[in-house]
């Protein structure tokens, strides 16, 4: 996955994040700094955190995990 695109499922992981209601104000400090690291530093314990996100987020919002999900997928695609 090319730069361009890992911003745009960061972009779309913000507004996920932005627009649910469900989301306590430490799980939204969560998620932001998580996309902050992926932006800064995509390796291995970044991916695993991303996994950790997935099954954190999975159940009870769906829509975030989804994304997060994608972003696992992308990382893992680029060899991470």
């Amino acid at each position: 996955m090319n730069e361009k695109d890992m911003v745009e499922l960061l972009t779309e992981l913000r507004e996920a994040v932005a627009g649910s209601d469900g989301l306590s104000d430490d799980d939204r400090a969560h998620l932001d700094a998580l996309a902050d690291r992926i932006e800064a530093e995509a390796d291995e314990s970044v991916l695993e955190s991303v996994d950790d996100a997935v099954i954190r987020f999975g159940v009870e919002h769906g829509t975030v995990a989804r994304v997060v999900n994608r972003i696992a997928n992308a990382l893992s695609a680029g060899g991470i």
